[in-house]
């Protein structure tokens, strides 16, 4: 059998680490039943995750960490480019009155980004509860990630991972949000959060604003792995400078020692 050379063989196995994680990411450009989602509409069901059961995405506005139908709020569909301000902003990408331009992510980051992402029902003003994942899943969840995007000055967000008795098991809180044109702000791009080695019993990922702001708040999510804690592209691609540098300098070692 003829032997794939090491360059060879790495690109390959970068290839399928990259679609695999495609595969398991819910980025939301598709509903449930598979369709195009429309601008403004509520998401009403749930998303299949990689090996059984489902993830439900809601509003919890009485604070019980469940599903409440006609009492908790249900995310919306935000297309980029939509007219309507409902989403998020970019203080960064402005037009040439510095107005700031709608649902756009700073250049280069548009693929991620994607055309549609969730955003809170009511728009940008008040988060009206915690921003909830449900599991109804037999699988064991020791690992997952998401993102929110354009944590704007005067934002932050706690992520925390519930049992099903409410219990935190794990937590995580964002940077501040700090203002568009400073060189650390999130405006309009990811901050990625990612869990891994999880203990049992993960039941429900709340999303909490513990940020300064009372108004003027918005949540962008996109992009959730329930099932896998999927890196930054920025880290798949310092991984694959490294394994390339690696197989450089094999390479050289080889060479040198004939």
């Amino acid at each position: 059998m003829r032997r794939l050379p090491q360059f060879s063989f790495c690109i390959v196995i970068l290839a399928l680490i990259a679609v695999k994680a495609d595969a398991e990411i819910i980025d939301f450009e598709l509903t449930p039943d598979g369709s195009t989602p429309t601008d403004n509409a509520a998401l009403h069901l749930p998303y299949a995750i990689d090996g059984g059961g489902t993830v439900k995405f809601f509003f919890d506005t009485n604070g019980n960490n469940v599903f409440d139908r006609g009492t908790d709020q249900l995310p919306v569909f935000e297309q980029i480019g939509a007219n309507d301000p409902d989403g998020f902003h970019s203080e960064y990408w402005s037009d040439q009155k510095g107005t700031p331009v709608f649902d756009r992510a700073r250049p280069g980051y548009g693929p991620q980004l994607g055309q549609f992402f969730l955003r809170q029902p009511d728009g940008i003003g008040v988060v009206n509860g915690p921003f909830m994942i449900s599991y109804d899943t037999p699988q064991t969840i020791r690992e997952f990630s998401g993102e929110i995007w354009d944590i704007d000055k005067g934002e932050k967000w706690r992520v925390d991972v519930l049992n099903p008795s409410g219990s935190v098991l794990a937590t995580r809180d964002s940077p501040v949000g700090l203002a568009g044109l400073d060189p650390a702000s999130l405006d309009s791009l990811p901050w990625n959060f990612a869990f891994t080695n999880l203990p049992d019993g993960v039941q429900a990922i709340r999303l909490t604003f513990i940020g300064a702001k009372t108004d003027g708040i918005g949540l962008a999510f996109n992009n959730f792995s329930a099932t896998r804690a999927v890196p930054e592209p920025t880290s798949l691609a310092l991984l694959t400078l490294g394994t390339l540098g690696l197989l450089g300098y094999q390479r050289r070692h080889k060479q040198s020692s004939k």
